[in-house]
């Protein structure tokens, strides 16, 4: 559809561009600063109008290479901080890993000091019963 819609235009373009040529057929003269010429009207204004298409193609890709350097420089500086953050990340990961894991030794010698305490305590009960029970008998 798209390369029929295409080819429509440019019919209809070159039609107009035909009968443009044709109504304007008359010759013109041009002086230039050193020569003069005398050329058909359609030809300096089909030719002004290919100069003017080149200037705007010119300007526009100029326009389109800056920002194309200025996305390509975004890119760049989106993947440095990506970069930055993750080292972050990582560096707070192994920092609260490296807490976590000391909290983990306070707690499991907390833990087992309370276990020496437990046994301890339940051998002095063992021993306060055996020594009432020795001197009920």
């Amino acid at each position: 559809m798209k390369k029929t819609t295409k080819l429509f235009f440019v019919l209809i373009l070159s039609f107009i561009v035909v009968l443009f040529s044709v109504i304007n057929a008359q010759q013109i003269e041009v002086n230039f600063l050193i020569t003069q010429i005398s050329l058909p009207l359609v030809v300096i204004i089909i030719g002004a109008v290919i100069i003017g298409a080149l200037i705007v193609l010119i300007v526009m890709m100029s326009s389109i290479w800056q920002k194309n350097k200025t996305i390509k420089q975004q890119k760049q500086e989106v993947y440095e901080l990506k970069n930055k953050s993750n080292e972050e990340i990582d560096s707070e990961t192994d920092e609260m890993i490296q807490q976590l894991k000391s909290d983990l030794k306070e707690k499991e010698l907390e833990l087992s000091d309370l276990r020496h305490q437990l046994v301890n305590q339940m051998m002095s009960d063992s021993s306060q019963e055996e020594f009432n029970n020795e001197s009920s008998d």
